[in-house]
C-alpha cells in the first residue's frame, strides 16, 4: 500500500508525483496521463487542446521546467495581435493603436485620460477602471464576454487585480506609431520541439516508473478508520494520505454523506466547457504571428493559434495549420452541434474573415473538454470557502485548476502542487 493517492494524472497530478517522491500512486481516469495538457494527431498535424506555452513570472518553477524538458524545446518570441474591423491589432491591444481609424484612437485615449474611478463591484467595474470607456467597449469587454459566456456584471474581480494599469505614456507612443511592449512576461516562451505541450506532462510520467494507474475510473471514495479506500469499477486501492487532482465535482460525488451545504457549494460553483477545431491546410507554414484574439460575436471561435509557428513537426512538409477555441455551456446551441457541423462553422467563418481558402483545407479534427475554464463569479469564495473547509476537515488535499477551483496555467499548477507537496510530505523528495 502507498502512503498517498493522488486522484488525477494532469500536469496538478504528476507534478505531485514528481515532488513527493516513490510512496504515491497516480490514478488517473483516461487511458493517457496529461488532462487538459495533452496533444493529439491526425494526417501529420499535431496540436494540443488549446494554446498551451511555457512561461513564467515564477523563474524557479520556468527554470524547473525547462531542465525538465532540457534540449526538448525552442524559444520562441511572441506574436501575437487581436482581430478588430479586419484588421490584426498588435496584443495586448491597448500596444497596436496606431492601425486603428483615427476616430477609434481618439475615443481610447479621451476615454483614458477621462475616467474618473467608479466603484468597482465586479468585472466590468474593474475594466472601466483600469482602460476606459473606448478599450473598454472597442475591444475588452465583447472578448471578455465572449470567452465567459457569462456577463461580466456577475464576475468578480479577485483573478484580476494584479493586473497592471497601462501607462498613458504607452498608449500615446501606440497611438503614435512608436513600438511599445505589454504583458513582457510573456514575450518570449518555450515550446517542444516535437509532440505538442503535451511533452510537458510526458517527461514528468517518466520520472514515476510503475506509480501511475491509467483507466482508473473512481467510483467511491471511503474513509476507513486511518486509510482511504478507493474503488473503481474493477480495482481498489488504500492509502493513508488523499491528495485530489481532479475536478472537485467527480471528488464530491465520489464520497459518502456529504453535507447538503457542501454538494450546493459544489454545484453552484460555475464553468465553460471548450471545443477545439484543428484545420489542416495545404499552404506553406505562417512565421509573422502565433496567436490572435477575436471578440466579434459573428466568429463562432475567441481565439486561433497557428499552430505550425511553433516548428516545421507539427504539419507534414508544405503544410500548416490553424486550432481555435470556442468556449460555451454544455447545453448551448454550439455544443449541441456536431463535430462535422462546428468544424465547417469554423471553416466558413475563417473562409468569409479571408485567412483561408476553403480548397486549401485538407483535415480537421475536433475535441471536446468538458472541465475547461472556472468562471469567477460573485458567488464564487463564499461557495469556495464552503468547499474547501469541508475538504480540510476531510483532510483531502486540492491540486490543480478544477481541484481548487483556480485558473491557473501550467506553471500555477506545478508551484501549487510542490506546495501541496511540501506539505503533505515530510519533505519535497525533488526539488523544483
Amino acid at each position: 500500500m502507498k502512503e498517498i493517492g493522488i486522484l488525477g494524472g494532469g500536469v496538478a497530478g504528476l507534478s505531485l508525483g514528481y515532488f513527493i517522491g516513490k510512496d504515491c500512486e497516480i490514478l488517473e481516469r483516461s487511458a493517457s496521463v496529461g488532462g487538459l495538457c495533452k496533444s493529439y494527431e491526425k494526417d501529420g498535424f499535431t496540436f494540443d487542446l488549446g494554446g498551451h506555452i511555457i512561461f513564467s513570472r515564477d523563474t524557479e518553477i520556468l527554470d524547473f521546467e525547462l531542465e525538465l524538458l532540457e534540449g526538448k524545446t525552442n524559444k520562441l518570441f511572441r506574436k501575437a495581435n487581436c482581430y478588430y474591423k479586419n484588421r490584426f491589432v498588435k496584443y495586448p491591444f491597448e500596444n497596436g493603436l496606431s492601425v486603428l481609424d483615427k476616430e477609434d484612437i481618439y475615443e481610447i485615449l479621451v476615454g483614458f485620460v477621462n475616467n474618473p474611478p467608479r466603484p468597482q463591484n465586479n468585472f466590468e467595474d474593474w475594466i472601466y477602471n483600469t482602460f476606459g470607456k473606448g478599450l473598454a467597449e472597442k475591444y475588452l469587454i465583447p472578448y471578455n464576454q465572449k470567452i465567459w459566456k457569462t456577463p461580466l456584471t456577475e464576475m468578480g474581480v479577485q483573478w484580476v487585480e494584479r493586473v497592471p494599469k497601462p501607462p498613458l505614456e504607452d498608449l500615446v507612443k501606440s497611438a503614435l506609431g512608436i513600438e511599445t511592449e505589454g504583458y513582457v512576461h510573456q514575450l518570449y516562451f518555450h515550446y517542444p520541439k516535437t509532440g505538442g505541450f503535451e511533452t510537458l506532462p510526458k517527461t514528468l510520467a517518466e520520472h514515476l516508473p510503475g506509480q501511475i494507474a491509467t483507466e482508473f475510473h473512481v467510483k467511491k471514495v471511503l474513509k476507513d478508520k486511518q486509510k482511504w479506500r478507493v474503488i473503481s469499477d474493477k480495482y481498489e486501492r488504500e492509502y493513508e494520505k488523499l491528495i485530489c487532482a481532479m475536478p472537485i465535482y467527480d471528488l464530491v460525488a465520489s464520497l459518502e454523506n456529504v453535507p447538503t451545504e457542501v454538494t450546493n457549494a459544489v454545484s453552484a460553483l460555475q464553468y465553460n466547457s471548450l471545443i477545439v477545431v484543428m484545420v489542416g491546410l495545404n499552404r506553406p507554414r505562417r512565421e509573422d504571428m502565433v496567436t490572435c484574439f477575436f471578440p466579434e460575436k459573428e466568429i463562432i471561435f475567441h481565439r486561433l493559434v497557428f499552430f505550425d509557428y511553433f516548428g516545421s513537426n507539427y504539419a507534414p512538409e508544405g503544410c500548416s495549420s490553424m486550432v481555435v477555441e470556442i468556449t460555451g455551456k454544455e447545453n448551448d446551441q454550439t455544443f449541441c452541434m456536431t463535430d462535422e457541423q462546428v468544424a465547417q462553422r469554423v471553416i466558413d467563418d475563417l473562409t468569409r474573415e479571408g485567412l483561408i481558402q476553403k480548397n486549401e483545407v485538407v483535415t480537421t479534427a475536433v475535441k471536446r473538454v468538458k472541465y475547461a475554464y472556472p468562471i469567477y463569479d460573485l458567488h464564487r469564495e463564499k461557495n469556495l470557502e464552503i468547499v474547501n473547509a469541508f475538504c480540510a476537515e476531510q483532510k483531502i488535499e486540492l491540486c490543480g485548476r478544477f481541484a481548487e477551483f483556480n485558473y491557473l496555467n501550467s506553471d500555477a499548477v506545478i508551484r501549487s502542487a510542490k506546495t501541496v507537496a511540501t506539505r503533505v510530505g515530510e519533505g519535497v523528495a525533488r526539488n523544483a
